[in-house]
């Protein structure tokens, strides 16, 4: 574990890469002496960028804030720090979870930033080339702090909203150490800024050996999703960042290039990658000699699955369980729920245990250790941004903006149409456990996932709540919930709700929980030099 982001400022090299294929591993690091000499140099140095987001997806911490921090799922370990997380217990300032997750997202923006400032001192053969890598990098920076913005902004102990200390260049380490945190709005402001360049330099698609990196729609499309959440808490900029986001979203939805994937299920396939549905998709590839697979599949697993499920030694100490109310959030007979999770599985000694876990991205057919290779290493690509969360964002910024509620109807039943019509049996490994599905009507065709109409809703309240659950079915276990809950401001009820039927505990909201803490090495390397979250201990 690294132990302050800036030892990473000027420990880190320059990752770089000789193959412009995207998954696969940085083969070494360089200097400035003997690198960014010249267009090739340039694209190893964005393709090397385009390698830490491998690593902040594949961080196993990143499910703590996105799904277990929320209803969707929770660990049921006592005296763990992962409990922490489920019970909204306070987390400590010096969490190994924490400090990941802010030095994974830093890296990446190390390496962004990297291309940036060498970018104009290198040869290049073809400016369009150039002005592709530059929109690369910003937008490799911009999701970097989107995802520090939602996890560390808040209310610090000085009152004022902040998000984290902004770095847009290489400073001396001395330098380094006294940079404060930015406002969060300045932090969203860059964001912004970053995405509205991507948005002009990228290119409209990809092909041959690029296909997987940046386009202008990945650029739109998030910038679409960043309004959305700078309309809402704890920007609370409203109804004209509504409508910003649905200017932006309605421009990719209506993109003919773009369609949803027929079935549900191909989303998650190792063999469907940068499908017609792809916006932002974080490349994998099983390979333990570079290290460019993934471990999503570990983080979806109960301890107990994953000790009967994959290889001995290799089932880590994950502990994560559905909970009951995404269990009842699908609809009967809705395939994506025996996409997402399974009602059980096989234990090693034959016998089958009835407990549900998270199944998405699960790539073997069989249900024992033997049939499955290490979970550390599988080709999988992470949907980060996919179609129809574009639809369903769209169609909730035109309820938000008094917009066509015809229109977001539109979008909304695209995407249950899709669900509707996916056929539970091109998912073979159901078949040889069908039996066990009986209560979750797997097979059987959903009668109450039908296209809405306007009666449905007796209130634009009602209208958004309906599509505030579909996105949860439609993303389940895909790292969204908890930003939305905060996002929306509904994160207080919805949590002493679900804490008080799940665990029966009577949970006090405190506004501390919408942010994380500081790491406390952060902290340490220079005190007094960043205000700490309230709820946490100034150092």
């Amino acid at each position: 574990m690294k132990k302050i982001l800036y030892i990473l400022l000027f420990s880190i090299g320059i990752c770089g890469c000789g193959d412009r294929v995207l998954n696969i591993a940085d083969p070494g690091n360089f200097t400035a002496e003997s690198f960014y000499k010249n267009q090739s140099d340039m694209d190893a140095a964005v393709i090397g960028a385009y390698g830490k987001l491998r690593d902040i997806f594949n961080n196993p911490s990143l499910p703590f804030w996105g799904e277990i921090r929320s209803d969707n799922s929770g660990f049921y370990s006592p005296s763990d720090e992962k409990n922490q997380v489920n019970l909204f217990n306070p987390l400590m300032e010096n969490s190994p979870s924490v400090e990941s997750v802010w030095n994974s997202s830093y890296y990446a923006i190390i390496a962004a930033n990297t291309v940036l400032e060498h970018v104009d001192g290198a040869t290049y053969t073809n400016e369009t080339i150039k002005k592709q890598h530059i929109g690369e990098a910003k937008l490799i920076r911009a999701l970097s702090y989107f995802y520090l913005a939602r996890l560390f902004g808040g209310t610090a102990l000085n009152g004022q909203l902040l998000g984290v200390p902004k770095l847009i260049q290489h400073v001396g380490a001395q330098e380094a150490r006294k940079i404060p945190r930015a406002s969060l709005e300045d932090i969203y402001q860059l964001i912004v800024e970053d995405l509205t360049v991507a948005k002009t330099n990228l290119p409209p698609s990809q092909s041959g050996t690029n296909v997987g990196r940046f386009t202008s729609i990945s650029a739109q499309a998030l910038l679409g999703k960043v309004y959305m959440f700078m309309a809402g808490f704890p920007l609370l900029k409203g109804t004209s960042y509504y409508a910003l986001a649905a200017t932006e979203l309605k421009s990719v939805a209506e993109n003919g290039t773009m369609i949803l994937v027929p079935s549900y299920i191909q989303l998650f396939s190792s063999v469907v990658k940068n499908s017609s549905e792809a916006i932002i998709e974080i490349q994998y590839q099983s390979d333990l000699s570079k290290g460019t697979g993934n471990s999503f599949q570990s983080q979806m697993l109960s301890n107990a699955a994953a000790s009967a499920m994959v290889p001995a030694g290799d089932a880590g100490n994950q502990n994560n369980k559905p909970t009951p109310s995404i269990l009842n959030a699908f609809s009967p007979g809705d395939p994506r729920k025996s996409v997402a999770f399974r009602p059980g599985y096989i234990q090693s000694t034959g016998s089958y245990k009835d407990e549900a876990y998270g199944h998405k991205f699960w790539q073997k057919l069989g249900q024992l250790k033997s049939d499955v290779d290490s979970y550390s290493n599988w080709t999988c690509n992470w949907k980060e941004l996919r179609l129809a969360e574009v639809y369903l964002l769209y169609a909730e910024a035109l309820v938000r903006t008094g917009g066509d509620k015809g229109v977001a109807l539109t979008y909304v039943n695209k995407v249950r149409a899709r669900a509707r019509n996916t056929n539970p049996v091109e998912d073979v490994t159901i078949v040889s456990i069908e039996a066990r599905y009986t209560s979750w009507n797997v097979g059987i065709p959903s009668v109450s996932l039908k296209d809405y109409v306007i009666g449905d809703f007796a209130s634009d309240s009602q209208f958004l709540l309906a599509i505030e659950n579909e996105s949860r079915v439609e993303f389940a276990l895909e790292n969204k919930r908890w930003y939305d809950l905060v996002r929306t401001g509904r994160a207080p009820v919805v949590m002493k709700a679900e804490l008080l039927a799940d665990e029966n505990v009577n949970l006090t909201w405190n506004d501390r929980d919408f942010a994380l803490p500081i790491p406390q090495n952060v902290m340490q390397s220079a005190p007094g030099a960043i205000i700490q979250n309230t709820g946490y201990t100034q150092l």
